[in-house]
């Protein structure tokens, strides 16, 4: 006899078309089993459907429902979900995205977009679950002697991450808040960082290319000593804009 987790295992994979519907033990009436699978089955890419709405907000604008709805549709039954928590699902949308051509070759900043705003998510995720890595208070640099600072790293705030992009993301997404796309060139490289608040939102801002440069060197926990001593000059910077969460 088939366990109980066995039958929902099986049931779950056919809400996606990845299982045999005859091993979900659907019993039939007026209604056969396919017929009655498939009403979850739309309830399933309605409800993750507009979960990916609510991420990508953005990346819906620009490509409409109906396009958007044929690209979650794809995402949904090739990445389903592994949680009873949707929160965290739809990470890698920017990916599925790059398998339509023809929204690529209409929009082909488009994934950019979505892999901004997926950061985005993240890191509120990450501020909504207090997630820091241990670290010492900048305040405590002073009680380090010289050659002991050349050795610690820096560790940057769990809400921050670094952002560049071939094309001008963050120049578009303010655009897209304002409504107004005049004199908007997309053809232009940005980076800086992206920042989740305690609000649940997340905001953006552009850095000069060392401050960028520092930032992506502490991400990649390079101690003090490894990291070119021109960007070493921008650790206030990034101290005065409260991206830095204290060192190792």
């Amino acid at each position: 006899m088939i366990s109980l987790s066995e039958l929902q295992s099986n049931f779950a994979r056919s809400l996606v078309y990845q299982g045999e519907i005859s091993d979900c033990h659907i019993h039939s009436d007026h209604f056969t089993d396919d017929q009655r699978i498939q009403i979850y089955r739309n309830n399933v890419i309605h409800s993750f459907t507009d979960v990916l709405k609510a991420m990508y907000p953005y990346t819906l604008a620009l490509v409409g429902d109906e396009c958007f709805e044929q690209i979650a549709r794809s995402h949904i039954l090739n990445t389903p979900s592994s949680s009873g928590n949707v929160s965290s699902y739809g990470q890698g949308f920017e990916k599925t995205i790059t398998t339509f051509p023809q929204v690529i070759e209409a929009a082909p900043y488009i994934s950019e977009v979505a892999r901004f705003e997926a950061l985005g998510d993240k890191l509120k995720l990450n501020l909504h679950n207090a997630i820091e890595n241990a670290h010492r208070p900048l305040s405590a640099l002073s009680q380090l002697s010289d050659q002991q600072h050349q050795k610690l790293c820096l560790v940057s705030k769990a809400s921050v991450r670094s952002f560049e992009s071939s094309y001008s993301i963050f120049d578009l997404i303010e655009a897209i808040d304002r409504n107004s796309f005049d004199d908007l060139q997309l053809n232009r490289s940005q980076y800086g960082y992206v920042q989740a608040t305690l609000n649940g939102s997340f905001h953006f801002h552009q850095l000069e290319n060392n401050e960028f440069l520092l930032l992506r060197a502490i991400e990649n926990k390079q101690p003090l000593s490894e990291i070119n001593e021109q960007l070493l000059s921008s650790i206030p910077s990034l101290v005065e804009r409260m991206l830095i969460a204290g060192f190792l």
